[in-house]
């Protein structure tokens, strides 16, 4: 016990650090290419992985939730299906920007890039070692990031359409490993079932609910407002993220209990580790109002130290329900936190950031209670799931 313990709070750790590293890298990229070509060249690039991001998500969900819950021979057809797809995808963009087509060639590239890259690593978040995963991403975006700085010094007047298409060739050699890996195992349609459009219908809610307040408190309060809650929101996605890698390194022994919370992370310690992490983002506030920073900044912050607390724990929960099948529930509630919180940001929103950390707070705990009492809630004398 106590080994798979410390197997589990090492390899989340491992994990978060490369998370945490690969992140870095890409506010590196953000400032270097900002300093070398200007805040709109940069707003540019932003807005094609913006809706590079929206492209990927829908389409790849359903795998993302799949891998977690289907026997073998489903998830290798899955993977093939999910790496075929993505390279399409990724050819399709490479077609467009050979046309001069930046922002359609480059976001329908760099999601297909994605969801191949997504399906190269997919076995290693499917046998619970998240380190591998985030390892895996952290040299891919290493590779890239090489590649587009050597375009950079190379060249004497770089273009938008150099470094996106320098971005999508550094997907290659990771995306002929996955070919490899996919070889021999036959492409498995995807299920057009009533669950598959909840799975998906889940993915578009979490968009909205993880990105579109940023754009609400902008309309209704100031761009400094939205910029600020933005600062906050990022910290409390990135954060949240170390609990679901947490939960990560349960998905065998979840899969062979068929979901039973039991198998899954425990409360106590899944709580704990929520608490650890509110408290870090207190302490970013305190270390603000002492460094005399915008208060409205250093309230946004303090609110938002609440809210890690619920979303860490709902992070942890989702994978459990992901692998009980739960896909509808996800959803019902997903959607229902999304109109919690946006009635809210329409009502207060005007107030700016700490108004908004207030509504992410209230949405997250009715989230976090759902899938909470849905996750632990006792089952019947068989043992089955309610």
């Amino acid at each position: 016990m106590i080994w798979r313990v410390s197997r589990q709070v090492a390899e989340t750790v491992l994990a978060s650090g490369w998370m945490y590293l690969s992140r870095f890298i890409g506010l590196f990229w953000a400032v270097l290419l900002t300093r070398e070509m200007g805040i709109a060249v940069y707003g540019a690039y932003a807005i094609a992985i913006a809706i590079s991001v929206l492209i990927t998500v829908p389409l790849d969900h359903y795998y993302v939730v799949r891998i977690l819950r289907v026997d073998g021979l489903t998830f290798l057809g899955d993977r093939s299906t999910r790496f075929l797809g993505g390279v399409a995808l990724l050819v399709v963009g490479g077609v467009l920007l050979q046309g001069d087509h930046f922002l359609s060639g480059f976001a329908i590239g760099k999601a297909g890039g994605e969801i191949a890259f997504n399906a190269a690593k997919s076995e290693f978040i499917r046998d619970g070692h998240p380190a591998r995963a985030m390892g895996l991403d952290t040299t891919r975006q290493l590779v890239g990031f090489g590649g587009t700085a050597a375009y950079f010094l190379e060249s004497d007047h770089p273009t938008l359409l150099g470094i996106a298409t320098w971005t999508l060739v550094s997907f290659v050699p990771f995306l002929a490993w996955a070919g490899w890996a996919c070889w021999g195992h036959g492409p498995r349609r995807p299920e057009l079932t009533a669950r598959t459009a909840a799975i998906v219908a889940e993915a578009i809610g979490g968009a909205v609910y993880s990105q579109a307040d940023i754009v609400v408190v902008g309309a209704l309060a100031s761009n400094s407002s939205a910029g600020y809650y933005a600062y906050g929101s990022l910290l409390i996605w990135s954060l949240a993220a170390v609990g679901q890698n947490y939960s990560y390194t349960f998905n065998t022994r979840l899969r062979e209990a068929h979901g039973h919370a039991s198998a899954g992370p425990a409360i106590c310690p899944s709580v704990t580790l929520s608490l650890g992490l509110g408290a870090i983002v207190a302490v970013v506030a305190v270390v603000m109002a002492m460094a005399d920073a915008s208060s409205e900044l250093v309230w946004t912050f303090a609110v938002l130290a609440v809210v890690a607390v619920p979303r860490t724990l709902s992070s942890i929960f989702t994978t459990v329900l992901a692998v009980q099948r739960r896909d509808r529930f996800r959803t019902v509630v997903t959607w229902i936190s999304v109109a919690v919180k946006f009635a809210l940001l329409l009502a207060i929103g005007r107030h700016g950031g700490p108004a908004a950390a207030l509504a992410f707070v209230v949405s997250d705990v009715v989230m976090t209670y759902a899938y909470g009492r849905a996750v632990h809630r006792p089952v019947d004398a068989g043992g089955r799931l309610p």
